[in-house]
């Protein structure tokens, strides 16, 4: 009996010494494996997160918007040697879409001075110009520009252009205009030089023709675009400043006078091998002095200094009875 009380006891004390050791495993914490073996942990505190805060757009001024540009009209003054074709294959450009945006230019009249309105390829538009410097021409001296309608329906239109400045001039260009007095509806027409230069106190012929309709008596009006001193300096070259000098027995005006025929030559004096194409402008005037007609020759090679070119021109009236014919030259490469 005693030993059973006294395997109670034990067995109750061995109970109780399980059950503290079991409390003591609860409270131990659990090891945490890592996902990558052999690796230590480290402890790290878990960042609070906080709102993020919205940034503030800057005020940012609104652009004023500006008037659109209108594109400026693009324009080349012709040079010797033009074509209307030379010109719109350098501009990138078709001979139909230069002649198109020149309506009034004549191709087989086209001379140095003359305006050509180079329009923008493919339709696109031009990019306008900006604080473009503008030459102001130098100050020419015009005769009266005189008119007389063709048996077309359009006017022929004259004038003589004097250069009363010192030096050599160049890059001559102007423009005749027409104004109906009933209507003030205004043609404009580019005139055509027939040379490159004008000397100092010399004289050269422009022209212009308008195809019809054109108004009975218009108003006539005649304005200088440009007018440069030759190379910019008014210093001519020995080719630019070479004298031409014209054979003018061969010049036979018809019994009618409404007709001539020059058949004749000419040559330059120049520096020794310096070669260049004779220029001439043929001239003709009734006998009160006014233009009747014009014609240019360009010989079609270069021409040594004192070498005699043979050329050939008709002229026939638009107007009087021609009187006498006179004969301008230069030379140009």
């Amino acid at each position: 009996m005693r030993n059973m009380k006294i395997r109670t006891v034990v067995i109750l004390i061995t109970a109780s010494i399980l059950l503290l050791a079991g409390c003591q495993q609860d409270t131990t914490p659990t090891p945490v494996t890592s996902l990558f073996p052999g690796e230590a942990l480290t402890p790290f505190a878990t960042p609070t997160i906080t709102p993020t805060a919205t940034a503030t757009q800057p005020v940012v001024a609104t652009e004023t918007l500006v008037p659109t540009m209108t594109s400026t009209p693009v324009t080349y003054i012709s040079k010797s040697n033009d074509s209307l074709w030379s010109i719109a294959a350098k501009n990138g450009l078709t001979l139909d879409e230069i002649k198109a945006a020149n309506p009034d230019v004549n191709p087989y009249l086209l001379g140095p001075g003359t305006v050509i309105f180079i329009p923008a390829a493919n339709g696109q538009s031009v990019a306008p110009t900006q604080n473009l410097p503008v030459a102001t021409p130098w100050p020419m001296t015009f005769s009266d520009p005189l008119c007389t309608p063709s048996r077309s329906g359009g006017t022929y239109c004259f004038a003589e252009l004097l250069n009363p400045q010192p030096m050599m001039l160049d890059g001559l260009s102007a423009q005749f205009s027409l104004t109906d007095l009933a209507t003030g509806e205004v043609l404009s027409r580019p005139a055509l030089v027939p040379l490159n230069r004008l000397a100092s106190g010399g004289t050269l012929p422009l022209f212009a023709y308008f195809p019809p309709p054109v108004a009975v008596s218009p108003q006539i009006g005649l304005q200088l675009l440009t007018a440069t001193s030759v190379n910019l300096t008014g210093t001519p070259t020995a080719l630019q400043s070479a004298l031409v000098i014209v054979d003018q027995s061969g010049i036979n005006i018809s019994t009618n006078g409404l007709s001539v025929v020059i058949n004749t030559q000419a040559k330059f004096e120049g520096v020794e091998g310096v070669t260049g194409k004779i220029w001439i402008a043929a001239v003709a005037y009734d006998a009160a002095g006014k233009i009747v007609g014009i014609r240019r020759f360009v010989s079609p090679g270069a021409v040594n200094p004192g070498e005699w070119m043979p050329f050939t021109l008709n002229i026939y009236s638009i107007g009087e009875k021609i009187d006498r014919v006179d004969l301008f030259g230069e030379v140009n490469p």
